[in-house]
């Protein structure tokens, strides 16, 4: 069949646009890399090393704010009650910090403080309650009182007593004037049952609830920092080590990268409202991209070995001593928490603590 003038002409048309499209396309997709299987593996491989970045990013700060929610909530706890909290250093893998409280209850017979754990496993419950009978108003005991026939276990050379009524587990103890207990069960709608937590980890955890020592302290805090950790040779007068909240972390960030070692200091009774903390945090910062501006900041300029130091005191109160020490950062802070708090004043407060003392125990970091 022969095609006329205006049928070739059409053809010529379509096989043009055909030919343009397909250009059209190999052109897109050379420019989109899809041509080019190592130019798409490299734009692949960039994506996911920015995803994974992001990743481990966003897991670092939100372990960070867990972990500030939790220092908070025991905060808070501990300024309700007259005993100084012990918090326990092995969960069971699997559970969550969920609350801390602090109360107190005036009864007609005692006033009692209680401290209050919680942690959870999805559907499971694990509690670690810290009692202390503050005032007895009447000693008198009833002598038909049942004899204990719970099972007695061993916590740090301590009698224990752990019992199962009904799936819930209970473990008590004491330590000096504290009664402690864990409970473990699991929520079933409105009931409570057995949980998959052994008699053996509730040991495990109940040994845990005490204080470190110093030197556990500051093993545990290098264990998570690559540098030396240097403790101060001189502390000031009444201070002792807050063993509680000595530690080490490694922060990533956007804009910085950097390790920590904080070693805090604590003098005063056992009421958290009413102590003084001084605090040495020692720092390695690995990437800076902040903008570290202090003109505005009226230093005052000391001798720390041989090296510039910088003290400034707050209007609050607060002070602080920051130098350097070869690659490291050093800072020495000194602060108490108000026992009251209201919306236009700092939740610190200064101490009695001198700019000389704090310079005398910054000089014995070497």
């Amino acid at each position: 069949m022969r095609l006329n003038k205006g049928d070739k002409m059409k053809k010529s048309i379509l096989i043009g646009v055909s030919i343009v499209t397909v250009l059209g396309i190999l052109l897109i997709a050379v420019a989109l890399g899809f041509a080019d299987t190592k130019t798409r593996f490299n734009a692949f491989s960039s994506a996911e090393a920015n995803n994974t970045s992001a990743q481990v990013e966003d897991t670092t700060n939100l372990e960070a704010q867990e972990n500030s929610f939790r220092i908070q909530a025991i905060q808070q706890a501990q300024s309700n009650v007259s005993f100084k909290i012990i918090e326990p250093k092995y969960i069971p893998s699997g559970y969550k910090f969920e609350i801390a409280r602090g109360t107190k209850f005036t009864g007609v017979m005692n006033d009692i403080d209680t401290a209050l754990f919680s942690y959870k496993n999805v559907d499971e419950q694990l509690e670690l309650k810290e009692i202390i009978v503050v005032k007895t108003k009447d000693k008198t005991q009833s002598s038909d009182i049942p004899k204990d026939t719970r099972e007695i276990v061993d916590i740090n050379g301590i009698e224990g007593r752990f019992s199962e009524e009904n799936g819930i587990k209970f473990l008590g103890w004491k330590i000096g004037n504290i009664s402690l207990s864990i409970t473990s069960w699991k929520s079933e709608g409105q009931n409570r049952t057995s949980g998959s937590l052994s008699k053996e980890e509730m040991i495990m955890i109940a040994g845990s609830v005490r204080e470190k020592t110093p030197e556990e302290a500051i093993a545990e805090a290098q264990s998570e920092v690559s540098f030396k950790i240097i403790q101060p040779a001189y502390i000031p007068a009444g201070y002792r080590m807050n063993t509680a909240k000595t530690s080490g972390a490694k922060f990533r960030g956007a804009f910085s990268e950097l390790e920590q070692a904080s070693i805090f200091y604590i003098k005063g009774d056992e009421l958290f409202m009413k102590n003084e903390y001084l605090t040495l945090s020692e720092q390695l910062v690995t990437k800076d991209d902040t903008d570290a501006s202090t003109s505005n900041i009226t230093w005052k300029f000391v001798d720390i070995n041989g090296v510039q130091g910088r003290f400034l005191e707050e209007n609050d109160g607060t002070k602080s001593l920051s130098w350097k020490m070869g690659n490291l950062n050093f800072r020495i802070s000194s602060y108490a928490y108000k026992e009251t708090y209201s919306e236009n004043e700092s939740y610190f407060t200064g101490t009695s603590l001198s700019k000389e003392e704090m310079i005398k125990m910054a000089r014995s970091v070497k």
